[in-house]
């Protein structure tokens, strides 16, 4: 698409040395990764100390130290810094657990996903064992749960990551909403 060319560019910049494509990328593609993060943060309360700004911050910081980098477009690229914010999310929620009380863990919505789940929020360690407990059996399944739900990505993107058809992930995707919300019926 012409839209993505920029990006495209930028990240075969970035891919060939230029460290400065980076701070352009991160320009062009900031409110993207701006809107990820409010997905993947909704329901937190309003004074919780990881605001999705610093999220997206923080995913920064670790592309910056990254080297040898290589995406052949936007979408693989969407679906990295997914799996960054999943990390760091759930990094962040271990080190609050990690509290006597484990009275402050991050909590993160799943109405944006479609689940069917009794209360709105899960905090994220129980979604984190949930994908863990998903993956150990269907990575496959892992990975679309986490391009849906972190990067926000349609089917049709989340298939052209993966390299499978549309339909395997619309299949897929039902499949995993269930397990999911399975898993964390109890965890809620």
């Amino acid at each position: 698409m012409e839209r993505d060319r920029p990006i495209t560019d930028l990240l075969g910049a970035w891919a060939e040395g230029d460290r400065e494509a980076l701070g352009a990328l991160m320009e062009v593609v900031y409110t993207e990764l701006q809107a990820s993060a409010r997905r993947a943060m909704a329901g937190e309360r309003e004074n919780h100390t990881l605001q999705p700004t610093a999220l997206v911050n923080e995913v920064y910081l670790r592309l910056e130290r990254m080297k040898r980098v290589s995406w052949e477009n936007r979408t693989p690229f969407f679906a990295f810094a997914a799996r960054l914010m999943r990390r760091i999310l759930v990094e962040h929620a271990r080190a609050v657990g990690a509290d006597k009380r484990g009275g402050k863990l991050v909590h993160v919505t799943l109405e944006s996903a479609n689940l069917p789940a009794p209360t709105p929020t899960i905090d994220s360690l129980a979604l984190e064992d949930a994908l863990t407990k998903i993956e150990a059996v269907d990575q496959r399944l892992g990975q679309i749960i986490e391009l849906r739900f972190y990067a926000g990505l349609n089917e049709t993107e989340t298939a052209s990551v993966l390299g499978v058809s549309r339909s395997s992930v619309q299949r897929e995707w039902a499949t995993g909403k269930r397990l999911l919300a399975e898993l964390l019926k109890d965890r809620t």
